[in-house]
């Protein structure tokens, strides 16, 4: 048993969930040399002066990194873990002396690095500067500044560009011409390696909204007299909200706080037809139907008893615990039956009416009303959140974190954990006890809209305001700033990665739900394969470039390049053009074209790793510095008949731009890289690299602003 005992260390780790990490970090055992003493206790000193930087006046940080309200803080979180656990294993570590030197970095082996960083070299005892710099090589070619500390154990390298190159695979290698403060060299070469991430993309601009955003002008409207959990919905005009209090009563109430009791007790559901002139609900085992011009109520009595009402166009649609249900003209039909066996609940009908997600046992599943087949949700224990207000995807909550998936189960993209709500203007509300956050549906432009309760957010159909509950009362915001909406690109971007991540996973079927009819014949009979097999193995991928090239119908092209593995190093790659078209904006994109090129071999030369496109202007980002002498001709534009296109060609910071350019949207073109094209170690790029491009199309934003009042979502328990 490891009876390492640190209490300087659990005086940092107050949470009992971090304490366990490090409890079992402690009871590993690491298969690395053994370390001086004087390098780990040094190194410790300083891991634990930042860890009380990162926890000096915070309270729990598990609670705050894995609940909404620690979105921000998760960073810090997570530096924390980090820490100790590097102060953990120091402490487990076998004392050894300066008999050998090793080489150690905290980016060794890790992908996804940022680019905006030094690569940070440690020993385990003092350096000489001068041998250990110039036995310093870096591959891909890089210029780089080297910089010590006051130890001469923690080297410092900075690439002179400034960052490092995107979606590149670095090998640092601390030669054997390396020598110690005391003239002793290094027993053998040592290698630090890392992927970093693709390039940064420029933020958008937030997009304007006609109500005023700041303040959100909060307005406490009503009681809900006792009751723990939201059954709510807004009228059609978005004036009014009706909903069910703790005694059972359905009222409804304007934004002023105006209330009337509709129905004293008993009632259940509430839900608006689509065109927002009647309201059903349940009450003493009947569905009652007001029409609100006459004031009149329709009662219908379902056998077996509805448990969940909606709507259906202009039809009535109710769930009982054999099945979905509408209204005929001589009774009750059975439109899909629910399952027979196990605990089985209805949850909460689609707005469109052909959709109803239920709960069997533990897991959750979304019924199709048209073929009466199910698919499953997520795994046993997640909880539906609701649906978008088309009714075409919906969201479900893991223990960590919001699910967009569509009606098939096919995850979308993933949120940070909050109680959810779609907007018609296609942005998410996550509320929490102590935070309010804003997000796109595919992740992106996640914003912190305010601190304070907000549970249940129910945004209102015209999305100029929201409902929420704070303490025992309803509550009423004006909308937030919407976050900048997301274009075509930004949605076909979100498709090709999940067909990518799904076949790095090897979940060919996942991969082929995101094929229309043209993509699948491409994949069967075109040479292409969904699973990668073999050595060397598929490892990564990352988007090259794309451009929207069509609008009618909405297409987008991109280059994925595929790189392949062995053992720890890429050894070559190869490239897929991936065509990505949809019908109309109410659906989703399909890859409707696909092709690949040969694989070429990595490390003979610099390499093209990104490629932005615009009307005017071609950045290309190498992974290597340039030689700039070699890129003026090294770098050309062809157009569709091989005529070079006129350009100026300027070179920084491993970025060739060709600018002065006029593209026509949609015509295609070839950017060539001749094998002039030199590093700055003097190596020729190893063969002549070309790739299609299209003059891009005007951007063109999503448009799901259909006009549908979602129906209730599940029920769920709020507490102030």
């Amino acid at each position: 048993m490891n009876s390492y005992h640190d209490p300087e260390l659990e005086d940092v780790l107050q949470d009992a969930e971090l304490r366990r990490v490090a409890s079992l970090l402690s009871a590993a055992k690491a298969p690395e040399p053994p370390l001086d003493e004087a390098f780990r206790t040094g190194l410790r000193r300083q891991l634990m002066q930042e860890a009380w930087s990162k926890t000096d006046g915070r309270g729990s940080w598990l609670r705050r990194a894995f609940a909404p309200p620690g979105i921000a803080w998760a960073g810090a979180a997570a530096g924390l873990l980090l820490i100790a656990s590097v102060v953990v294993w120091l402490s487990t570590q076998q004392s050894g002396g300066f008999e050998n030197v090793y080489v150690a970095s905290p980016i060794d082996g890790k992908s996804n690095v940022a680019l905006q960083q030094p690569i940070l070299v440690s020993f385990n005892q003092p350096m000489d500067h001068q041998t250990t710099q110039d036995a310093v090589q870096i591959s891909p070619a890089t210029t780089v500044t080297f910089s010590w500390d006051k130890s001469s154990r923690n080297l410092a390298v900075q690439p002179t560009s400034g960052n490092l190159a995107p979606n590149t695979q670095y090998q640092v290698t601390v030669g054997p011409t390396a020598k110690t403060a005391s003239n002793q060299p290094l027993s053998a070469p040592q290698t630090i390696t890392f992927v970093t991430q693709p390039p940064t993309p420029t933020p958008a601009a937030p997009t304007p909204r006609p109500t005023p955003a700041n303040p959100l002008s909060e307005k406490q409207v009503v009681t809900l007299n006792g009751a723990t959990s939201l059954t709510a919905q807004w009228s059609a005009d978005s004036s009014s909200i009706y909903f069910v209090d703790g005694k059972g009563a359905l009222v409804v109430t304007t934004k002023a706080g105006a209330a009337t009791v509709i129905a004293p007790d008993g009632a259940s559901s509430p839900a608006i037809s689509p065109a927002g002139d009647r309201l059903a609900y349940i009450r003493a085992g009947k569905i009652e139907v007001l029409t609100f011009a006459s004031g009149k109520t329709d009662e219908l009595s379902p056998v077996p008893t509805a448990t969940v009402v909606g709507w259906a166009k202009d039809k009535v649609v109710w769930a009982a615990g054999d099945g979905i249900y509408t209204q005929g003209d001589s009774g009750a039909n059975q439109v899909a039956p629910l399952p027979t066996t196990g605990s089985v609940t209805a949850l909460s009908i689609a707005p469109d009416g052909t959709h109803v997600a239920f709960q069997k046992d533990k897991s959750l599943f979304v019924l199709d009303l048209g073929t009466a087949k199910s698919a499953a949700l997520g795994q046993s224990g997640d909880s539906f959140s609701g649906w978008s207000p088309d009714g075409t995807l919906l969201l479900y909550s893991t223990a960590d974190h919001v699910v967009v998936a569509d009606v098939q189960g096919v995850t979308q993209s993933t949120l940070p954990l909050g109680e959810a709500s779609w907007s018609s203007q296609d942005a998410i509300l996550l509320g929490s006890d102590t935070d309010l956050y804003q997000v796109r549906p595919d992740g992106s432009h996640l914003t912190k809209v305010s601190s304070g309760t907000y549970h249940l957010p129910m945004w209102a159909p015209d999305g100029s305001s929201f409902a929420y509950v704070r303490g025992s009362s309803l509550w009423v915001a004006v909308a937030p700033a919407l976050p900048p909406e997301p274009t075509v690109v930004d949605e076909a971007t979100t498709v090709v990665k999940q067909f990518m991540d799904s076949r790095l996973n090897n979940k060919s079927d996942q991969a082929t739900a995101l094929l229309d009819d043209n993509g699948k014949k491409a994949y069967r009979d075109g040479g292409l394969s969904l699973t990668i097999t073999g050595d060397p193995h598929f490892s990564r991928y990352y988007i090259l470039t794309q451009e929207a090239t069509g609008t009618t119908p909405d297409t987008v092209r991109f280059v994925v390049r595929l790189v392949l593995m062995h053992g720890k190093l890429d050894v070559s790659d190869y490239e897929e053009t991936l065509t990505l078209v949809r019908d109309s904006s109410s659906k989703p994109f399909l890859i409707d074209q696909a092709s690949a090129n040969s694989r070429r071999d990595l490390g003979k030369g610099a390499e093209v790793v990104s490629v932005d496109v615009a009307a005017d202007t071609i950045k290309i980002t190498f992974d290597s510095d340039l030689d700039p002498a070699t890129v003026t001709g090294g770098v050309l534009l062809l157009d569709s008949k091989g005529n070079q296109v006129d350009a100026t060609a300027a070179y920084a910071n491993r970025t060739v731009t060709l600018s002065g350019l006029s593209l026509t949207a949609g015509a295609q073109y070839k950017l060539v890289v001749l094998t002039a094209v030199r590093d700055v170690l003097g190596h020729n790029v190893a063969a002549e690299y070309d790739l299609s491009v299209f003059g891009p199309s005007p951007k063109k934003h999503s448009n799901h602003k259909e006009r549908v009042t979602p129906t209730p979502s599940a029920s769920t328990g709020a507490s102030s």
